[in-house]
């Protein structure tokens, strides 16, 4: 008599599933690894908010705290509210530091490095106009756009503005806003050129807590810089 022998199914379970329990165990699988991924993302982003809060005590910011949901860093400097937010690289977008200061402002002022590319010049269909301030130093590498040419020239009239510039706009989405409730400072953080200029490897795993910090005391600086040229004040007492 002949005997047949059956090899066992490699893809046979363990443990018998049906069809119908298939897409919940997909489901449970994905929803677990959301779960790791986002206990990951937040222990990362509590340690450099941990470093941020230290570092703004410095500024001398009072009665910083984190902001859970936003791992923002929120605080009070000279009856100013003031926050420090990091953002993660998004996919063409890079990641991102952004300084925000509650300041009342007669005007907006918009100032951006000129980088050079096809859609370096602003698109001014919105928003205020292109200006050229005739007493800006260095006035061809940035594009200023404000809807009161007195306010730039008046800004940039102070000498401390235009070195305070200079290591805060490098990057294509480097930008100054100063609005009418809000002065607004974002920094790319790992782009090319923001790497060089600070002389950081341009690949590094994990977070580059020493670039962050650097960038994070630039923008300090300029906020400050501009919040005293103008004597601005908090929005609210405005």
């Amino acid at each position: 008599m002949r005997h047949f022998h059956f090899r066992s199914d490699p893809f046979r379970y363990a443990v018998a599933v049906t069809e119908q329990q298939i897409p919940f165990i997909v489901i449970g699988a994905s929803l677990l690894i959301a779960a790791v991924s986002l206990v990951v993302i937040s222990k990362k982003s509590s340690a450099l908010s941990a470093r941020l809060a230290v570092l703004v005590t410095t500024f001398g910011w009072e009665g910083p705290r984190r902001i859970w949901w936003s791992g923002a860093i929120r605080g009070r400097w000279q009856g100013l509210d003031v926050e420090m937010r990091h953002m993660g690289r998004y996919k063409s977008t890079p990641e991102r530091l952004l300084l925000t200061m509650n300041t009342a402002s007669p005007a907006r002022v918009i100032v951006k490095r000129r980088t050079g590319g096809f859609l370096s010049k602003p698109m001014t269909l919105f928003g205020p106009p292109l200006v050229e301030p005739m007493n800006i130093a260095g006035r061809e590498r940035y594009w200023v756009r404000s809807n009161e040419l007195v306010l730039a020239e008046r800004l940039f009239a102070h000498a401390e503005v235009a070195p305070a510039l200079e290591p805060n706009l490098i990057a294509a989405f480097d930008v100054v806003d100063l609005q009418a409730k809000q002065l607004r400072v974002m920094r790319a953080i790992d782009d090319r050129l923001v790497k060089k200029h600070f002389n950081r490897p341009m690949i590094k795993f994990g977070r580059d807590y020493e670039l962050i910090e650097t960038i994070a005391k630039e923008e300090w600086r300029l906020a400050t810089v501009i919040v005293q040229a103008l004597g601005l004040r908090g929005y609210e007492r405005a």
